[in-house]
């Protein structure tokens, strides 16, 4: 019997469902939607950090998990599961920010049922695929040599637990990849909806442009054939430097969620690393699973 789980999609995969759900379902889990999500609040707590937005937004989501059983939320944004573990942690802080949350989230029949750190909040998908029993999946159910000899360029950005980073590299490993690591903030909720890709705004082309070059050389100097990122705020803030950049060679980037499906040969996942790179940069970098 497969465990259900409630995955929370946040606003960077809020397209790519039907990816998550499949290889969730791939890795040995139901993957139940959170219904009427929301934001989780994190990129405007960034810029006005009030308690609605670092508090309110991300745990009405949480609320709504619990109201169908849930205590625990899966996304693939590690932005996400900081913003909404956080949250856990300021209302266990303080009696009153507990208060305030539960009147807040009364109107949107989102109350916590359970509110203590350590049983209730988000969880990465990292920390999941890593798992004794998907990791055996993984290895047993991952088409044969599909990325025997290639070189990935494992971005990390701000995902800190090292013992799963080194279980997934081990992973790859195993499925006959050479894996290099290399973790730094991509800028997070701070680039989020702020460049002219989306808004029109330019006063973060310049590093989000520097950004994405200094990724590129860490790809060229590691011999990598593609850069896969773990986190999909990370995938997506990556990919947009390549609207904003004017190199004209540039290293693939892919999710872990589509790599994922990659992996297990889900159709259309991995287009643009299993066909190679036309170098010309009119092709956009980021291909999801349709």
């Amino acid at each position: 019997m497969k465990k259900y789980i409630t995955y929370f999609p946040g606003c960077v995969d809020s397209q790519n469902k039907r990816q998550s759900e499949d290889v969730l379902e791939k890795l040995g889990f139901e993957a139940g939607l959170v219904s009427e999500w929301n934001c989780c609040g994190a990129p405007p707590s960034h810029y006005k950090p009030d308690f609605f937005n670092k508090v309110v937004m991300p745990l009405r989501n949480l609320g709504i998990s619990q109201q169908k059983g849930g205590n625990f939320l899966y996304s693939g944004c590690q932005v996400c599961v900081k913003q909404i573990n956080e949250a856990v942690k300021i209302i266990n802080s303080d009696s009153m920010f507990k208060n305030q949350a539960d009147y807040s989230l009364e109107p949107f029949n989102a109350n916590l049922k359970e509110a203590k750190v350590g049983s209730t909040g988000a969880v990465h998908l990292l920390d999941i695929v890593t798992g004794p029993d998907a990791e055996s999946r993984l290895l047993n159910n991952s088409l044969k040599n599909i990325i025997r000899g290639d070189s990935i360029l494992l971005y990390t950005g701000c995902y800190s637990y090292s013992e799963n980073i080194n279980r997934f590299k081990n992973i790859l490993n195993l499925l006959g990849a050479e894996v290099s690591l290399y973790g730094e903030c991509c800028g997070g909720e701070k680039l989020r909806n702020t460049t002219p890709v989306h808004s029109k705004r330019i006063e973060n082309a310049n590093a989000v442009d520097e950004f994405f070059k200094l990724i590129n050389k860490k790809a060229d100097e590691a011999g990598s054939d593609y850069i896969l990122a773990i986190c999909s705020m990370c995938e997506k803030n990556i990919s947009e430097g390549i609207d904003l950049s004017d190199l004209d060679i540039f290293a693939p980037i892919i999710g872990l969620t589509e790599f994922i499906g990659f992996l297990f040969g889900l159709q259309g996942c991995g287009d643009l690393i299993a066909g190679g790179n036309s170098g010309n940069g009119d092709n956009p970098l980021k291909e999801y699973c349709i």
